[in-house]
This record gives C-alpha cells, structure tokens and sequence, in this order.
C-alpha cells in the first residue's frame, strides 16, 4: 500500500523528542491502513519510525496506548476542520459528504476505516468509542439544525438520514472507486426531497 504524509501534530514535546513521537504516529497511522487493530505489528511501526522498539515501548507501555495515542492525533485532524454550516442542509450534506470521501483517501481515513471494521471487538471500541461518539454527533447536529431552521419536520430520524446517505456514497465510491458529483448531489436532493414530506419522521416502534 502506497502511504501517504501525515500531518504533523503541534507541541506535542519539544526538539527531538518531539520528532521522535511525530514519526512513531505517524508510521502507527500507517501500520493501522495496512493491517488494522489486531494484526497491528509493533515491528512495522519501529520499521517505519526509524526508531527501537524500547523508544516506543518507553513511552507507550502497550499496543493498545500506542493506538489511543494515534486515533487522538486523527481526531486532531478531522476536528480542524468542522462539519460545514452554510443554512441549508442539502449544501451541508453535499459538502460534508464530499469532505468524508477525500479523507478516506488518505492515509489517516484508511486507518480509521480498518478500525471502523473491527469496532465490534471490544478492545477496538475501547480505543475508539469516544471518537465515533464525537464524529457521530457532529454529524447527527448538522441535521438537527435544519429540523430547527423549519427544513425538515420535527421528529425527522438524523440517523436514518444519514445511513441512507452514507450507503449511497459508499456504494457508488466500492464500484468505481471515487465519488461523481452528480450521483451525491441527486442522492441527498431526493433523500431531503423524502424527509421533507415526512418520510423519515420518527414513528413509536421504530427501531433506531
């Protein structure tokens, strides 16, 4: 797998210890595209930091610290830059979407999505529960926001919504391995177009 740059995280240390931790990340990043939480080999990352494994091992006692320590780097990132909030939640959904594609592409959204696969192993949920909850509910305000401007009906499901969504561009990003335009823009025009007239307004029973 070609590995792309990761950004660098400020004032973590100073000088060379800085570097130092920098580098580790960044390769732990790296390992996690590659080969995910539980083939993660602390091996690959000395490799790739150019460091010993007793630097990292001083610092970082075990595997699972070491990741809690990159997902929070990653979490940095994405964070930098909020969810859009433009008034209108089909300009928002077009752009949060196309935002979510870019990153998969980078080496930090392959990290992530390996770790997104696993999450159902409680180790894995332990080291990214927080972040998924975080993420999610930046998500789940920028359609409470429009349920609060009067475009979608009180009671409208966010998650549904955005599942609906989510699967759209998943699937069309699987098949041809990038993102048209065209195919987002008339998915979340006819997705709000049907949340509009009530379509996914919330219902006792529903399951959530």
């Amino acid at each position: 797998m070609k590995r792309s740059k990761t950004r660098r995280t400020k004032g973590v240390l100073g000088g060379r210890s800085e570097r130092v931790v920098q580098l580790v990340l960044a390769a732990t990043v790296a390992e996690l595209a590659e080969s995910g939480y539980r083939a993660f080999r602390m091996d690959a990352v000395s490799a790739e930091a150019g460091v010993n494994k007793t630097t990292i091992y001083r610092r970082w006692a075990r595997k699972n610290e070491l990741v809690v320590a990159a997902v929070e780097w990653m979490r940095r990132f994405v964070h930098d830059v909020p969810l859009p909030d433009t008034g209108s939640l089909e300009r928002d959904l077009s752009e949060a979407f196309r935002r979510r594609v870019t990153f998969k592409d980078r080496v930090e959204g392959q990290a992530w999505a390996r770790l997104l696969a696993e999450k159902h192993d409680a180790e894995v949920s332990a080291v990214i529960g927080d972040a998924v909850k975080e993420r999610s509910g930046a998500w789940y305000a920028m359609v409470t926001r429009a349920i609060a401007r009067g475009e979608l009906p009180r009671g409208t499901d966010p998650r549904l919504l955005l599942r609906m969504l989510g699967a759209i561009v998943d699937a069309s990003t699987a098949s041809s391995g990038k993102l048209k335009p065209e195919l987002l823009d008339a998915a979340v025009r006819t997705i709000v177009a049907g949340a509009r007239a009530g379509s996914l307004v919330r219902t006792r029973g529903r399951s959530r």
